[in-house]
């Protein structure tokens, strides 16, 4: 089999209003000579700007892409390393892990697998949903309150309060949100309330949040500090009781490795695309697991690319310990339930499957979807064009 064909999709898929949001991605579509297509999509890039630039330097990988066999696909993506883990050059892990996802999806259909079949069968049914309300446009810790407590009713065991100023407000109002919230769902220990602050904090500010949330027995504080603040971390999880993850720190193997050599945290977290694809997810997963530590997922919001996730989670029942933000079409759809009937046209068929607080991984070859094709050109990103490397 060899690859002949890549097409790259610049597409726009807005989120329900009253949100301005667009999730800008590049779908991707690898053809080979036997008629199978590798289809995927990477998660959202800032704007039209990191679309362009991803389509770009995939555009400069076209000598090693066309005529490979993507059943060489470690083969491709060892040579791609250094667009991973480098100091030197370039170094954009979404751009691997759009083309490791398109690899794994064309050697799930080949063999007619879903691509947790491929890493080993499939040790879980369904994964805990770890659902994330930010506190963009400025609700009120009220309203920020009715949405957690919405989240529990459907279903939503964990769920995620941002804070900071990346995606949360000021800390009086994040301290506010926190109080709300707690008093709307009250102490049942199952629920598990976390707080994220995107490493948006330096470390006098996020002790200071610790000594005024303890009371409020939070199952843990995600990335308080800047990614690169390891020490920080082990600091601050040394100094107060309230459970550290890491996140930004630990996406890629070799900051996994440094979080796990400092003790930094007490449970780490990647973004298959930010760690570059499934194949490094499964190394980056092999270390956490080896260090008895639990393992959390975030997303950057697409169709395939949630589903690509859910595939690597399915894998090993390690990984369903924790509850992960894998949510996109949840959001996209606006519903805590996308089993049903959806008012909303999409760039897959049928999304990825979401009830009473739960993902569902698919069951169909590779990564499990099906492209909508009739849509794709009605979400097109203004002003870009798609990009085609052989063919």
């Amino acid at each position: 089999m060899k690859i002949t064909k890549i097409e790259l999709i610049p597409v726009s898929l807005p989120r329900p209003a009253p949100s301005t949001r667009q999730n800008n991605v590049v779908l991707i579509k690898m053809h080979t000579d036997e008629g199978i297509v590798g289809i995927a999509d990477g998660g959202e890039y800032p704007g039209g700007s990191g679309q362009e630039l991803v389509m770009s330097i995939i555009k400069t990988w076209e000598p090693m892409l066309i005529g490979a066999d993507p059943f060489d696909k470690e083969k491709i993506l060892a040579r791609m390393e250094r667009f991973i883990h480098t100091n030197v050059g370039l170094s954009y892990p979404g751009c691997v892990a759009l083309i490791d996802f398109a690899l794994w999806d064309i050697v799930g259909k080949a063999h007619n697998q879903p691509i947790y079949q491929l890493l080993g069968g499939k040790r879980a049914d369904k994964l805990q949903v770890d659902y994330v309300i930010s506190d963009v446009g400025n609700p009120s810790a009220k309203e920020v309150a009715a949405v957690a407590a919405k989240a529990v009713e459907n279903g939503c065991m964990t769920f995620c309060l941002k804070v900071g100023g990346s995606w949360g407000s000021s800390f009086s109002k994040d301290i506010e949100n926190v109080k709300e919230t707690r008093a709307a769902i009250g102490d049942n220990e199952d629920i598990h309330f976390c707080i994220d602050a995107n490493g948006s904090l330096d470390y006098t500010t996020a002790l200071e949040y610790c000594r005024r949330l303890e009371k409020y027995n939070l199952y843990k504080f995600e990335q308080p500090l800047v990614w690169w603040d390891i020490a920080g971390m082990a600091r601050l999880r040394s100094s107060q009781p309230i459970p550290i993850c890491a996140h930004e720190s630990s996406v890629k193997v070799p900051f996994l490795v440094e979080c796990i050599r400092q003790d930094a945290c007490d449970m780490v977290g990647t973004k298959v695309v930010w760690a570059g694809g499934i194949s490094e997810a499964v190394k980056w997963g092999y270390i956490a697991k080896a260090a008895n530590l639990g393992v959390y997922c975030g997303s950057m919001n697409g169709p395939f690319e949630a589903a690509a996730q859910a595939q690597w989670l399915a894998s090993d029942e390690w990984y369903g310990k924790l509850a992960h933000a894998n949510l996109f079409p949840m959001f996209y759809h606006g519903t805590f339930d996308t089993t049903g009937s959806l008012e909303r046209e999409d760039i897959v068929v049928k999304p990825l499957a979401y009830k009473d607080g739960y993902c569902y991984p698919p069951d169909g070859p590779g990564i499990g979807l099906e492209l909508n094709e009739k849509a794709v050109p009605k979400f097109i990103t203004k002003g870009l064009s798609p990009v085609t490397l052989g063919g």
